[in-house]
């Protein structure tokens, strides 16, 4: 995926929550457009877990294979 395709997820209206999938297997959710941040280089991402941790993720765009929808959520996946 691109930085670019990250961003228009994250400013897509209605939002729906997505998740990132990484090339080590893991998986990321950006529940809220609030909680994702594209940097202006667009090689980076930033996601915050909600809740009271505080908890974050800097994700390298170059890692993330693709995305989806959570838990079944309507929207289609994206391929790199």
């Amino acid at each position: 995926m691109t930085g670019d395709q990250i961003r228009e997820l994250i400013r897509a209206t209605p939002f729906q929550p997505f998740r990132l999938h990484l090339v080590d297997q893991r998986a990321v959710d950006v529940l809220h457009p609030d909680f994702a941040l594209v940097f202006p280089s667009r090689r980076q991402v930033l996601v915050v877990r909600p809740g009271n941790d505080d908890v974050w993720q800097m994700i390298d765009v170059a890692l993330i294979v693709s995305s989806g929808p959570i838990d079944g959520q309507p929207g289609a996946s994206k391929a790199a």
